[in-house]
């Protein structure tokens, strides 16, 4: 019972460290939480399973043309609504993304919620399951898993080898000085806001043929995300990464040897431990500014 626990928490937790990857590029950069992540992923899944359920585009091309699509929508939220405020103060940019979350949420709920509270999207290889041994192991966990892991290592090398990503890290560590060196930190910050919700968009085209898609999916996506940052540390990448897959192992180990009401408990107690005993997280610089 063990190993199949365990797959299906790496699985749920390789999705969670795709949205917590955006939320702590987002966070690193600006030192904004954008609270709206949750409903940009909800919006990327509606759109993929528009391209790929009503319009016929295959699986694969649905996936990229979903997280260019939440692309544009990460970059038109940083022009329209997070640049007119970003010098005021936190809590009034907090206000400005639930307000915004609760726009496209109930957009996403005029578009596409007439169509029943739970939407199925087809998986992209067969539904019937894998036995291993004594497990039973859906095909479409270790496409998650390993679409993931790809899509990370990809973020991985365009942090380390392309200029724009060299001028987010920059961004990230010293504002100041990046723009000292002529890095337009203004558009540094579009693009930030757009790769987050990129992310976001993936997580949503691959955790869709095992959730379903119901206007409310990002909520609940989004706070285990949020749980995995703050344990990995806002402030890290890495954090972000071993978070989430350590709260999706957690919270299906939980769900198995315990009780199944702890599945979605599991994250918000992580939340609480995470901020009364190491607020910093695993990996997060410590002195960082409190949210």
């Amino acid at each position: 019972m063990l190993p199949y626990l365990l797959i299906g928490g790496l699985t749920s937790g390789s999705l969670y460290a795709l949205i917590a990857l955006g939320l702590v590029l987002v966070y690193k950069s600006t030192t904004i939480v954008n609270l709206a992540l949750g409903d940009i992923l909800m919006i990327g899944g509606f759109l993929a399973f528009t391209f790929h359920v009503l319009l016929g585009v295959p699986y694969i091309p649905s996936l990229l043309l979903a997280v260019a699509c939440g692309f544009v929508l990460g970059v038109v939220a940083e022009r329209l609504v997070f640049r007119r405020l970003m010098q005021v103060t936190l809590l009034s940019m907090l206000l400005a993304t639930v307000g915004l979350s609760f726009v496209l949420k109930g957009t996403g709920r005029m578009i596409w919620g007439g169509k029943g509270d739970y939407i199925p999207f087809p998986p992209l290889v067969k539904t019937e399951p894998i036995r291993v041994g004594e497990m039973l192991i859906l095909p479409q966990q270790f496409v998650v898993l390993g679409a993931a892991l790809v899509i990370m290592l990809i973020f991985g090398l365009f942090f380390e080898r392309t200029r724009l990503g060299k001028w987010m890290q920059a961004t990230a560590d010293n504002v100041k000085a990046a723009r000292l060196v002529g890095i337009r930190i203004e558009q540094v910050y579009l693009y930030t806001f757009g790769v987050g919700a990129a992310l976001a968009s993936a997580a949503a085209v691959l955790m869709a043929p095992i959730t379903l898609l119901f206007p409310d999916v990002g909520f609940i996506l989004f706070f285990k995300a949020f749980a995995a940052a703050i344990f990995g540390g806002l402030t890290s990448l890495r954090g972000a990464v071993v978070g989430g897959l350590l709260i999706g192992v957690v919270e299906t180990v939980a769900a198995g040897y315990i009780h199944t009401s702890l599945h979605d408990v599991a994250a918000f107690v992580v939340i609480i431990f995470a901020l009364i005993f190491m607020p910093q997280g695993l990996f997060g610089l410590r002195g960082m500014r409190r949210i």
